[in-house]
């Protein structure tokens, strides 16, 4: 899921990503369901925007992204 996924473009809200992500049937990783929190922890963590982090250095790198 990224910034730029149909529900975010749509401007949902978290709660109803989860909900809409829940009703079509969609597990995340683990089979779970999905919380507004998980999507939140999705879209704000670096790695899956494609930012590595080794000691003091970040380095930006678009091929790195997960997503």
């Amino acid at each position: 899921m990224t910034k730029n996924h149909p529900l975010i473009r749509k401007r949902m809200g978290l709660r109803k990503i989860a909900r809409e992500l829940n009703k079509k049937g969609v597990p995340t990783t683990r089979g779970g369901k999905w919380y507004a929190g998980t999507i939140e922890y999705i879209l704000e963590n670096p790695l899956y925007k494609g930012i590595a982090h080794y000691k003091e250095n970040n380095v930006k790198n678009k091929d790195l992204a997960l997503f």
